[in-house]
């Protein structure tokens, strides 16, 4: 089982074929040949590669329940 946690698109490179995404602070590098996500969407990453588009309020959502029991965990 895998566990995708939500991105943000906040740029693109070479043409578009990748993008910096933004995940829970950290910025990585991804691949955006599979969806073409563009700057500013919302987005769910597998292995490297943009893989859905996903609404803004459940990205938020996932972050919150994230970090909620990121606290509760000893």
């Amino acid at each position: 089982m895998c566990l995708t946690i939500p991105a943000k698109v906040v740029g693109l490179r070479e043409k578009g074929q990748k993008a910096v995404v933004e995940q829970l602070g950290v910025r990585r590098e991804v691949f955006n040949n599979v969806i073409n996500a563009e700057k500013g969407e919302f987005v769910l990453v597998q292995q490297g590669f943009i893989v859905e588009r996903i609404e803004e309020e459940e990205a938020k959502e996932t972050w919150r329940i994230l970090n909620e029991n990121q606290k509760n965990t000893p």
